[in-house]
């Protein structure tokens, strides 16, 4: 490492912290203390820190080199650079992806991006592959949860680099680990959507999920609400495979659902993601039902379901606010270290009222 490298990560640090501990940042980059210590002897001469006892913290005029000439914090030249590794960036992600890219802006941080493709080995390679490239901090968004999660777990503690896991849970990672997490409540978010439909007066209300690492807190919830209200546990709870070119398979499992609901005395349900309650409705549509007079739909991503012949009403996770508070995590842990707890963050989705109920 070159010294003028070295002496900007030294600005970084004292941007980030505040102040520089000479013998524990020499260790980190696997320095002597005598080098860091000639170099603060040289930012110190330019003014750009002030050296005190064991280290050096900002100068008494604290913006120089946060806005100074030095310009650490600007988009050439970020306080950190985090990583962002997302299953893909289409449909559920872009939010999320905005909301870090705005916190990330308003810190002096850069944000890089990797994609899995829903592969928990891909996963392991972007982990390996951001940590090599230098980056501070990861923020790691599920591929599919409890598919090979050991091999994440394990290599999240060889690389070393801080982990904040996104939209997914930290339970089962080894104790050892120090990892935070923020995600949505989305077991909370089925809740509300039951509530909703049992305050309305049904008494019975059936689940149909698409395979996702969201389905199995939707369950949960579903579930609880059912029990609280004294719902029928009876109404149909269904799985709908990952769609397939041209094959029908969707249609048939609408179908049948909706078959199953009827039968059942289930007048009302709520769907997992938007387009699967597009598809139910239409479905219904097509059988003469009327939404809602004949059968209510509470869809579940509220990406688009405004969008529907007859508007759904749907649970909106907070999207934008996961990104955010994930990358303010992210920061948070770069800035104190182990100094502070280890945080599990769940935030709570909205309902949005609209016709289908």
């Amino acid at each position: 490492m070159i010294a003028e490298e070295r002496r900007e990560r030294i600005l970084r640090e004292l941007v980030l912290r505040g102040r520089v501990e000479v013998p524990e940042f020499a260790a980190r980059l696997g320095l002597s203390g005598m080098t860091i210590r000639r170099d603060l002897a040289v930012l110190a001469e330019r003014g750009l820190l002030r050296r005190v006892h064991g280290g050096a913290v900002l100068p008494d005029a604290a913006d120089a080199p946060a806005i100074g000439a030095r310009g650490i914090g600007s988009s050439g030249r970020p306080i950190a650079t985090i990583g962002l590794i997302v299953p893909d960036a289409t449909y559920y992600f872009p939010p999320v992806i905005r909301g870090a890219s705005d916190a990330a802006r308003a810190a002096g941080v850069r944000l890089v991006l990797g994609t899995t493709s829903y592969d928990a080995r891909e996963e392991a390679r972007q982990l390996i592959r951001l940590s090599e490239s230098g980056v501070d901090a990861i923020m790691l968004v599920t591929a599919r949860p409890q598919i090979d999660d050991q091999a994440t777990w394990d290599t999240i503690a060889k690389i070393g680099t801080p982990v904040v896991l996104v939209e997914r849970s930290a339970g089962g990672a080894p104790t050892s680990l120090r990892i935070d997490a923020v995600r949505s409540d989305h077991s909370y978010g089925a809740e509300i959507a039951v509530d909703h439909l049992a305050e309305r007066g049904h008494r019975s209300v059936g689940l149909l999920c698409r395979e996702s690492a969201t389905a199995p807190w939707i369950v949960r919830g579903h579930a609880r609400a059912i029990e609280r209200w004294g719902l029928d546990p009876s109404a149909p709870v269904a799985t709908a495979p990952s769609p397939r070119w041209g094959d029908g398979s969707t249609a048939d499992v609408l179908r049948q659902f909706l078959d199953d609901c009827l039968a059942a005395g289930a007048r009302a349900a709520l769907v997992l993601p938007d387009d699967l309650a597009l598809g139910l409705l239409g479905v219904a549509e097509e059988r003469g039902l009327r939404v809602p007079e004949d059968f209510a739909i509470v869809a579940y991503d509220d990406e688009i379901a405004s969008l529907a012949s007859v508007p759904l009403t749907a649970v909106a996770p907070p999207k934008l606010a996961v990104g955010r508070r994930a990358l303010e995590t992210c920061f948070m842990r770069l800035e104190e270290r182990d100094e502070t707890p280890s945080q599990r963050t769940k935030l709570a989705p909205a309902l949005n009222v609209r016709d289908s109920t």
